[in-house]
């Protein structure tokens, strides 16, 4: 009888704490290229995912606010020309925020944005210890 209650007392927590970990993400007013914010959902999504947090389209789940900071872009000269994006990737959920260095290059601004999201690694050191404070 003792093992029933428990088991259904930890199943009550473990319900009331999953919908307390479910995360929205928000979006800067200026564009980041489509192809870029869609790799960044799933890489953000993957992160949250291993430390047992989920993203969620709900209104009240927690929102996680996307900024950045393009901290250098240089471009090439010449036909061929190449454009270079230093970025500061920034997360924010209000009570904890972490910037994450990302740099890419490619022939045009959306293809360094692309190319720059793709470093950004969700099982790294950095966001393991970010989805840690958040929980």
């Amino acid at each position: 009888m003792k093992k029933i209650v428990l088991t259904g007392a930890l199943l009550l927590l473990a319900a009331l704490g999953l919908s307390a970990q479910d995360f929205r993400l928000e979006w800067p007013a200026d564009s980041i290229p489509a192809s870029a914010t869609k790799i960044l959902e799933q890489r953000i999504g993957q992160m949250l995912e291993a430390g047992g947090l989920k993203l969620s389209d709900d209104a009240s789940a927690k929102p996680l606010s996307i900024n950045y900071d393009i901290t250098s872009r240089m471009e090439t000269p010449g036909s061929m020309s190449q454009v270079a994006l230093t970025i500061d990737l920034i997360i924010n959920s209000g009570e904890v925020s972490e910037t994450f260095p990302l740099k890419g290059v490619g022939e045009n601004e959306a293809d360094a944005w692309t190319r720059a999201v793709k470093m950004f690694l969700p099982r790294s050191k950095a966001a393991q210890t970010f989805v840690l404070k958040l929980k």
